[in-house]
């Protein structure tokens, strides 16, 4: 029977209500509901060969990612997915994280930062503050390490390219020494190159696929909904917001996105 694996998209996981936020104790609850439920959460490459048809899945399967690479995805995210034994994939925007120790988690023990709602991390950013709220490489190296999280890329400096440059060529030209810079840091820092890229705000104009593809990036995340079988557009694999609501409420969610009659029934309702 086919499957399909639904690609969850995280932000924020904080204490800090608002915008693409969701609460540890919501997160802890969706993880707990994926432990319990006998979810196997994909690393990268796994899910990308499941696409290409190399590897076959059976059961229920989910591939967990993060966008921009947030503080908080450390602190609170990370203890929990470590808990119950599940992996996830970070999209950083490798231009803005920074140096440094890495700080405390909550299963430290000790006095966490802070870490601000998204238009508080916005704000950071833009002040030259990204350090107080992205990650750190040597957070990143220790979840790594752990088996538990592993980086990716979401461009070097998350533009929307096309709000910049009027001319194509230097549009595209912007765009191809952004991923490069993307893959470069990823490598130095890593040890390894990205084949797995997010696009900012899951948007890519004319050419965009094709130049990340020639630098490598074989797999390509949007944000729209899509049902993610083999075979499918590699260029625009579809993700499923998840929101601040139950484990209940997610397990419906996953219900439809893994299976692939369901999951084409629903959207087509839906005229996605």
């Amino acid at each position: 029977m086919t499957v399909a694996v639904p690609v969850l998209m995280y932000h924020h996981v904080c204490p800090s209500p608002g915008l693409v936020t969701v609460s540890p104790d919501i997160f802890e609850q969706h993880m707990a509901y994926l432990a319990r439920h006998g979810y196997r959460a994909l690393a990268a490459d796994e899910f990308l060969e499941f696409l290409q048809g190399r590897r076959a899945l059976t059961g229920r399967n989910v591939l967990i990612t993060f966008d921009d690479g947030y503080l908080d995805n450390y602190v609170y995210a990370y203890p929990i997915l470590k808990r119950y034994g599940l992996r996830a994939t970070v999209f950083a925007i490798t231009g803005q994280v920074g140096d440094g120790a890495a700080r405390a988690h909550a299963d430290a023990g000790t006095a966490l930062p802070v870490t601000p709602d998204h238009r508080g991390c916005k704000v950071a950013v833009a002040e030259g503050r990204a350090d107080d709220v992205m990650l750190r490489w040597s957070e990143i190296e220790a979840m790594e390490a752990s088996r538990t999280v592993e980086v990716h890329s979401h461009t070097h400096t998350h533009q929307r390219w096309d709000r910049l440059y009027a001319d194509e060529k230097e549009r595209l030209a912007a765009v191809h020494a952004d991923l490069a810079a993307s893959r470069a840091t990823l490598q130095a820092h890593l040890g390894k190159a990205s084949r797995h890229l997010c696009w900012p705000w899951g948007y890519f104009g004319p050419g965009y696929r094709e130049t990340a593809q020639r630098l490598g990036f074989v797999a390509q995340y949007a944000t729209a909904k899509a049902i993610n079988t083999p075979g499918i557009d590699l260029h625009q694999i579809g993700r499923v917001v998840a929101k601040a609501r139950a484990g209940t409420w997610l397990g419906m969610r996953l219900a439809i996105y893994r299976r692939p009659w369901l999951g084409r029934l629903y959207l087509r309702l839906r005229g996605a």
